[in-house]
């Protein structure tokens, strides 16, 4: 296996803070991801499908980061991926809002009475 090699944008040695940054954003958006899949397990709806694919957008996010800060990503890769990625998670929680206002809440059971 091949050690990683810094590149150009990143520092050899990357800032204990930032590092320390980095591991609070990976942990709280894969806790985040936790808690959505198991709402997703619970509900089985699209609306948190979506919601679900949209956490998991900001956990990748995350780990381009990281990667960019350790040098295996170049800056302009990263910078597509942290935009591209930006641009899923909007999409899936739009469509995630959009999709839970157009369904009908109502149980048939209601409507009957």
């Amino acid at each position: 296996m091949t050690p990683l090699r810094p590149v150009a944008h990143a520092a050899p040695s990357p800032d204990p803070a930032l590092l320390g940054i980095h591991l609070l954003a990976g942990v709280g958006s894969g806790l985040l991801l936790a808690l959505g899949v198991v709402a997703l397990g619970q509900r089985g709806s699209r609306s948190y499908l979506l919601v679900v694919l949209a956490l998991g957008a900001l956990v990748a996010r995350t780990l381009v980061s990281g990667l960019a800060m350790f040098g295996p990503l170049g800056p302009g890769v990263h910078h597509f991926a942290e935009h591209a990625l930006d641009a899923m998670l909007a999409t899936f929680l739009l469509g995630a809002v959009y999709y839970g206002r157009t369904t009908d809440s109502t149980s048939p059971t209601e409507d009957s009475r």
